[in-house]
């Protein structure tokens, strides 16, 4: 049984992001966990009262929020009415990535799914500050940020978007692989030029790839580098019908820099399909 944990602030992005994992997870038994961190409401409410309160008020968020879940597990269940696919609930006052990186290991989550902003985001966003905070400290289980609002569709191609700086492991690729199985959709490879060959590292990173992707019959795909290295991702992306987005997440990479930066004015540019962030074996 899989085991695929959902943050929930209760708003139609997350919602939509519970919606997609259901839909893509459809023919499989699993469990979903809707958590939802209420320690920001807690820091709120408790920098205001005596100490001695504080208990007393974490009580009642959690009953409030608990009851909140409850009602997002009913309505998945009549949205869904899928029989292979049970319900947990969790509510905590842990930070939200600390709580994720916990019952990752207490649930033996196979996957994280998030939607990309929460109620609190501005619109002229791509990536709300809980989803970053997400990405950037998420451990043990490969991350799928769903788009806001995003509608499921199959996933046919699958694009990997990789340098070949470094050596790859069965077990940070295992996530790719399975959802490339279970979607039967292709691997894309992509690699954007920066010189016209490959150096010895990269050279033998590469072979190493399409090797331990070889019953996938990994595609390789070498993009210009004209331009910004995600324009060239992107534009690859929005004409080859990809369904899901992929990297490996190593630390000081450009992944979180490129949502920080996307606003409204340069939108167009990026394209918004599921993104798919698997952690390093570093």
């Amino acid at each position: 049984m899989k085991a695929i944990l959902v943050p929930t602030d209760f708003s139609k992005n997350a919602y939509s992001a519970l919606q997609y994992a259901t839909q893509l997870f459809a023919g499989e038994t699993c469990k979903f966990i809707i958590m939802h961190s209420f320690e920001n409401q807690l820091t709120k409410l408790t920098s205001r009262v005596d100490i001695g309160k504080t208990e007393a008020v974490a009580e009642e968020l959690y009953d409030t929020y608990e009851a909140k879940c409850e009602e997002i597990k009913h309505q998945i269940i009549l949205d869904t009415e899928n029989k292979q696919h049970d319900y947990k609930i969790i509510v905590t006052s842990l930070s939200l990535s600390y709580a994720i990186n916990i019952f990752i290991d207490k649930e033996q989550v196979d996957f994280v799914v998030m939607g990309s902003k929460g109620s609190t985001s501005a619109n002229d966003i791509l990536m709300g500050s809980n989803t970053l905070s997400v990405i950037q400290r998420i451990k043990k289980a490969p991350l799928l940020v769903i788009p806001r609002e995003f509608n499921f569709k199959p996933i046919k191609n699958i694009a990997f978007a990789t340098g070949f700086k470094r050596a790859y492991s069965i077990n940070e690729l295992q996530a790719l692989s399975y959802l490339s199985t279970l979607s039967n959709a292709n691997i894309k490879v992509l690699h954007i030029h920066k010189k016209e060959k490959l150096n010895n590292t990269q050279h033998a990173n590469f072979h190493q790839l399409f090797e331990l992707l070889k019953d996938h019959k990994p595609e390789s795909n070498w993009l210009p580098n004209d331009s910004d290295n995600y324009d060239a991702i992107t534009s690859y992306l929005n004409k080859a019908q990809t369904g899901l987005l992929a990297m490996i997440f190593y630390k000081h990479n450009v992944i979180v820099r490129l949502f920080r930066e996307a606003t409204v004015k340069n939108i167009a540019k990026y394209t918004l399909i599921p993104f798919l962030i698997l952690p390093t074996q570093e």
